[in-house]
C-alpha cells in the first residue's frame, strides 16, 4: 500500500528516509502497517502504509531528529528511538517491532449504569478504543491523500411502517467518488445544531463519519463504556457511547463494534435521541448503520451504510383537548444508503473483497418480469437452521428487482448463501418462495432465473377448499386509511356481481337480475382474501358498512383465467 499513492517531487531541502519494517529477531516483514514520521514534538509530519514486503519511504520536511511510530491492528504500538537526519544525506533503516498482540478476548467487561467521560480512560476501554482509533485514523488519512476513489451504488427506499418491506425504491451508480463514500457534517456543527434537521415538509438525518468520531467535540459530549455480543457466531466487543447530558438538539447514542479476535473495526450502529416521533413509530426501527472494511494492506473505509427515519402525516389526526394542532401519524419509514462496489487509487483497481449475485425474477402466471420484489441474501447456515428470514431493510445484502425483473446484490465475500424473494403479491397471498442456495466464488456466481409459485399453488394456499381449475377465483388485497396509508383491521370487504335468471314458462318468460356477494374481513395487517368470486363476470370490490375513510388496494387476482374485479 506504500506504493498506492503517487509521490510528489520534494523540495530541495527535504530528506529521504526509507527502509523496511519487520518483526524483531529477523522476523517476517510487516505488511500494511500504518507508520508515521514524528518530529521532536511528537507530531506526525508524514504517514503511509508499509508495502507487502514491509518497505516504506518518507520525505522528511528537513534535517532534524525524527522517530517512527508503527501501528497495526491487533498489536501494540511501537515507537523507535530518534534518528538524526542530516542535510543531503538519505537515511536507510530497518525498523524492528516486537510482536506484541492485543488480546481483546481476555479483557474483562463490566456492564454498569455509569460510563467514562473519555474513551482513553480505564484499562479495558482504553485498549479497545486504541484499536478503533487506529482504524478510524487510517480512514481520515486516506481522505486527506485525495487519491482514493470508489464506485458507489446509492439508493432511497420507502418502507412499510409495520414490516419494513419496500414500497418504493430508486437507485443510482456513481463512479469516481472521492473518499469518504459516506460523509457527515463537521463535528462542531453537529454538536451545536444536532444530528437531524426537521421542518414541516422535509427531514434530513446525519450520522458521524470517522472524522467526527475522532473529534474532541464528540468526545466532550459523550460518555463511553464496553459491551460484549455475538453476531453470526462472531464474538464482538463494542465501545458504547451516549450523551453525557440532555441537550435541546437531536443527539445520538450507539456502539462501535470490533471483532474480538482480529481487533478490526466492523461496524458503527447509531440511534437517535430527543427525536419527536409520529404516532405508531418504533424507535428500534430508526437509526443508522455503518459497515467498515479495509483495503488490502491499506486504510479502513465505510463499505455499506444506511440511515432510516420516520415519515409522518399531519392531515387528519388531532389531539383531543385544548389544542387543535395536528398530531403526526406514521405513514412510512424512509431509508437512504449505499454500497462501495469498486475502489481505485492512482488509476489502479483494488479488490475490495466483494462478490455479486445477479439474476431475473419472473411471474409464473404471465411469464413477465416481476418488478418491486425484495431480494434478501443471508448466510446459508442461518437458512438451514430455519432462523426467521429478516426484512431487506435489516440486512446488508439486499436488492429490489427493476422493471425488467433484474437484480444485483453486491458486496458479498466468497461463501455459501441463501437467497430469498418477497413481493407484495406473494405476501398478500401468504406465500414465500423457498430460499435458493447460491455459491459465490472468486467474486462471481452463476446468474439466476427465478419464478414465482404457480397460480394453482397460490390459490390452494388462499382458498384450500376450492378447486384451482374450477369456476371461481379469489381476490387478495389490503384495507388502508385514505390519508395515512396505514392498515385498517377488522373491516368487512365484499365482492358484488349481478346474476341474470330466466323465470316463467316457455310462453311468458322474463329475465331478472339479482346481486350475489362474496365477503371477507381484514386482519391486523389490513389484509383480506375473498374466495368464491366467479370467473369472467364483471364485479365490484367495496367496503361494507364503513365510511369513506378506508381505501381498498387490490394486491392480486388468483385464478386459472380472468377474475374481473375492480375496486
Amino acid at each position: 500500500m506504500a506504493a498506492l499513492f503517487a509521490e510528489v517531487a520534494a523540495p530541495a531541502a527535504a530528506q529521504r528516509i526509507s527502509g523496511t519494517v519487520r518483526e524483531t529477531d529477523g522476523g517476517r516483514p510487516i505488511a500494511g502497517g500504518f507508520i508515521s514520521l514524528l518530529n521532536t514534538e511528537g507530531e506526525a509530519v508524514e504517514a503511509d502504509f508499509t508495502a507487502a514486503d514491509g518497505i516504506f519511504s518518507f520525505t522528511a520536511p528537513g534535517p532534524g531528529r525524527y522517530r517512527i511510530r508503527v501501528e497495526r491492528i491487533g498489536y501494540a504500538n511501537w515507537v523507535t528511538e530518534a534518528y538524526d537526519v542530516t542535510a543531503g544525506q538519505p537515511l536507510t533503516i530497518t525498523v524492528e517491532v516486537p510482536p506484541d498482540p492485543v488480546r481483546l478476548g481476555d479483557l474483562r467487561v463490566e456492564v454498569t449504569g455509569s460510563c467514562l467521560d473519555d474513551p482513553s480512560e480505564g484499562v479495558a476501554l482504553a485498549t479497545v478504543w486504541d484499536e478503533a482509533r487506529k482504524a478510524l485514523e487510517t480512514a481520515v488519512w486516506a481522505e486527506g491523500q485525495g487519491e482514493l476513489t470508489f464506485t458507489l451504488r446509492e439508493y432511497r427506499r420507502t418502507l412499510d411502517p409495520r414490516h419494513l418491506t419496500t414500497l418504493e425504491t430508486e437507485s443510482r451508480t456513481r463512479p469516481h467518488v472521492r473518499l469518504p463514500p459516506f460523509r457527515s457534517l463537521p463535528a462542531r456543527q453537529l454538536t451545536t445544531s444536532g444530528y437531524a434537521r426537521l421542518d414541516a415538509d422535509s427531514a434530513v438525518f446525519y450520522a458521524p463519519d470517522a472524522t467526527v468520531l475522532l473529534s474532541s467535540e464528540f468526545r466532550d459530549t459523550q460518555c463511553f463504556g464496553l459491551e460484549r455480543d455475538e453476531v453470526d457466531g462472531e464474538p464482538l466487543l463494542g465501545i458504547t457511547f451516549r450523551p453525557r447530558r440532555r441537550r435541546d438538539v437531536i443527539d445520538i447514542e450507539g456502539t462501535l463494534w470490533l471483532d474480538e479476535e482480529s481487533a478490526e473495526l466492523r461496524r458503527v450502529q447509531i440511534r437517535y435521541r430527543n427525536l419527536p416521533l409520529p404516532r405508531n413509530a418504533q424507535r428500534r426501527y430508526i437509526g443508522a448503520d455503518l459497515t467498515f472494511d479495509r483495503l488490502p494492506d491499506g486504510p479502513f473505509y465505510v463499505r455499506d451504510w444506511w440511515v432510516r427515519f420516520p415519515i409522518g402525516s399531519r392531515n387528519t389526526r388531532f389531539r383531543a383537548g385544548l389544542s387543535a394542532r395536528p398530531d403526526p401519524v406514521l405513514v412510512a419509514y424512509h431509508q437512504v444508503g449505499g454500497t462501495v462496489t469498486d475502489a481505485f487509487a492512482g488509476g489502479v483497481s483494488f479488490d475490495v473483497g466483494e462478490g455479486a449475485v445477479t439474476g431475473v425474477l419472473r411471474d409464473s402466471v404471465s411469464g413477465e418480469p416481476l418488478a418491486g420484489a425484495e431480494i434478501v441474501v443471508r448466510d446459508w447456515d442461518d437458512a438451514a437452521a430455519f432462523l426467521p428470514r429478516p426484512p431487506a431493510a435489516d440486512v446488508p445484502f439486499s436488492a429490489v428487482t427493476d422493471e425488467a425483473g433484474g437484480f444485483r446484490v453486491a458486496g458479498l465475500p466468497d461463501g455459501v448463501y441463501a437467497l430469498g424473494v418477497d413481493h407484495p403479491k406473494l405476501q398478500a397471498a401468504g406465500v414465500r418462495l423457498n430460499e435458493t442456495r447460491v455459491v459465490v466464488e472468486g467474486r462471481t456466481s452463476d446468474p439466476l432465473e427465478l419464478w414465482t409459485p404457480s397460480a394453482e399453488t397460490v390459490f390452494a394456499r388462499v382458498c384450500p377448499r376450492s378447486s384451482p381449475l374450477g369456476s371461481t377465483g379469489a381476490v387478495v388485497g389490503f384495507a388502508r386509511d385514505v390519508d395515512t396509508g396505514l392498515p385498517v383491521p377488522d373491516v368487512e370487504v365484499e365482492v358484488v356481481w349481478r346474476v341474470r335468471r330466466l323465470q316463467g314458462t316457455a310462453r311468458s318468460a322474463s329475465v331478472s337480475e339479482q346481486s350475489r356477494y362474496a365477503a371477507g374481513r381484514s386482519d391486523e395487517r389490513g389484509r383480506f382474501a375473498i374466495c368464491g368470486v366467479p370467473l369472467g363476470e364483471a364485479a365490484v370490490l367495496r367496503v361494507r358498512g364503513v365510511d369513506e375513510g378506508v381505501a381498498l388496494e387490490l394486491a392480486t387476482r388468483l385464478a386459472w383465467r380472468d377474475v374481473l374485479v375492480e375496486p
